[in-house]
């Protein structure tokens, strides 16, 4: 037996001979502290995992605290089905259902996401929730954010609107705003008022086909045949002339003949309100950044605003990038890698796509939308029409401090902007092999996330290493307070790795445009 395993042999022991199962969890960790660093919780956690226990649960937990506080941390599956789901993420993970939406790193109660490798018998897995507001060092001399429930202040999500036309509707567009000489109140009303046009005539249809979409296989026929017309006319700016198949939905030919008037009411409602935001199709090296309050929409998603509220200290401001994903089938997809800022509260408007679901054995909508609602909703929105270009980021090439280069890797940024403290956006791109290494900061967590290939991270201080590898789908989170200098990235052939952290700058910084 080595020397280092005798060693960490005894100081297992001692911990556990000093162990107060009465102590709650912040006395536990205080004392735990006291015993050991992050890097020695981590190796007697493998000094447990090979000799017989028993050791008590609460302790093993309160090492596996300590112990992330030093290493990259990875998780468990983390995914969420919506009615817009694509294809991609379901072929990404490889999964029987279709996947909206994965959060790896999400550390909000309503659906914490778990640190891989960490389930104990009796206490489930190690909760990220738990992991922040147990050891916030994770996150940066910071900590979590104390204004809502001490999570992280931003995470990162893939969502998978890929079955639908890669563009956004986003901000108001001044010069079709211009043309209709409203005052601000005037237009807040006539919003108020096309919405609801839409909306009445969304729940006629609905009340005109519920008497034969009485299953949920005739439910899942009309949403089929709703969301193929949706799209058709999406594409053409609502100005289609694609019909909706419209049979075993209606009765008889009057029925059809007001369904189709229906139908066209909500494409001529939908032309005009579309008209007055900007679309913005996707493209490679772009990003679109939404600010909070302003009305955006994701195609095949509702038309929708995160408020601005009393109480709402870090609002849901968030950055869509656009991404081809290389998938284990050997086929390709696209996604959309969204860092946002950790607050869910959301108002919908208008839900142009997928709006029906099948609720308590009958048809129903996803977005529940009244007139009361609506206008409140319009009340929240930032009615400033904006050019195009404000929401607009582009990946320029970049070369970062301390940094040392080989072979074919090249770093891109974002969004790093003074007057944009929330969140920091990076990319690190191989063309073929190649390697960078930089200072590893500790002011700030950090999320990876790669679109494309395998990349190698390794972490060094002297002659001390760790690694762990990034791939889609397979994400590490890096906490701030790792034990180490320098970081490496390493790729043996094309590779994308979206880098995610926090600027070291106040947030409390006015927003303004970035030149």
């Amino acid at each position: 037996m080595s020397s280092h395993h005798h060693l960490l042999q005894l100081t297992l022991k001692k911990v556990v001979a000093l162990f107060q199962p009465g102590m709650d969890e912040s006395a536990l960790m205080a004392w735990l502290r006291a015993q050991a660093d992050g890097k020695t919780a981590g190796a007697l956690l493998e000094t447990i995992a090979s000799h017989e226990g028993p050791y008590p649960p609460t302790l093993v937990r309160a090492l596996q605290c300590l112990a992330c506080t030093a290493r990259p941390i990875q998780t468990e599956f983390n995914g969420t089905h919506y009615e817009w789901a694509g294809t991609a993420l379901q072929r990404l993970f490889k999964s029987s259902e279709p996947i909206s939406e994965f959060w790896p790193f999400f550390s909000g109660s309503q659906k914490p996401a778990v640190i891989a490798g960490t389930a104990l018998e009796g206490l489930g897995y190690l909760t990220l929730e738990h992991l922040v507001s147990t050891m916030p060092e994770v996150l940066g001399p910071a900590g979590a954010d104390p204004e809502h429930h001490q999570q992280k202040y931003f995470f990162v999500k893939f969502l998978d609107p890929s079955d639908f036309p890669p563009f956004a509707y986003v901000g108001f567009n001044p010069d079709t705003v211009g043309r209709l000489g409203m005052d601000s109140a005037q237009f807040a009303a006539h919003l108020c008022d096309q919405f609801g046009q839409d909306r009445a005539s969304l729940e006629a249809l609905a009340e005109l086909v519920r008497p034969r979409v009485t299953s949920p296989e005739a439910f899942a026929e009309l949403k089929r045949a709703y969301k193929q017309w949706a799209i058709a006319q999406a594409q053409t700016d609502w100005a289609g002339e694609t019909s909706m198949h419209l049979d075993g939905f209606v009765a008889s030919r009057a029925e059809t003949a007001r369904a189709e008037t229906l139908l066209r009411q909500q494409q001529t409602i939908r032309r005009h309100l579309v008209s007055l935001l900007h679309r913005i199709d996707y493209a490679d090296d772009q990003a679109i950044l939404i600010e909070t309050p302003t009305l955006h929409a994701i195609a095949g998603l509702s038309l929708q605003v995160h408020p601005r509220i009393k109480g709402n200290f870090y609002p849901k401001d968030e950055l869509w990038i656009y991404k081809r994903l290389t998938l284990p089938d050997g086929g390709t997809g696209w996604i959309l890698v969204e860092p946002q800022r950790t607050f869910d509260k959301t108002e919908s408007g208008g839900d142009f796509f997928t709006p029906f679901a099948w609720r308590e054995g009958r048809l129903g909508f996803r977005k529940a939308i009244t007139p009361a609602s609506l206008k409140e909703f319009v009340s929240l929105i930032d009615l400033t029409p904006r050019p195009r270009d404000h929401y607009l980021r582009t990946a320029a090439p970049a070369r970062l401090p301390g940094e040392t280069r080989e072979g074919q890797a090249a770093w891109y940024r974002t969004v790093d902007e003074p007057a944009w403290p929330y969140f920091r956006v990076q990319e690190l791109r191989f063309a073929g092999p190649g390697r960078t290494t930089i200072p590893l900061e500790h002011h700030t967590f950090i999320e990876l996330h790669a679109t494309e290939g395998q990349v190698r991270v390794e972490l060094q201080r002297g002659e001390t290493r760790d690694t762990c590898v990034v791939r889609p789908g397979h994400p590490a989170l890096l906490p701030a307070s790792l034990p180490y200098d320098m970081i490496s990235y390493r790729a043996d052939g094309p590779a994308q790795l979206q880098v995610f952290s926090r600027p070291k700058v106040s947030d409390t910084f006015p927003r303004t445009k970035s030149v």
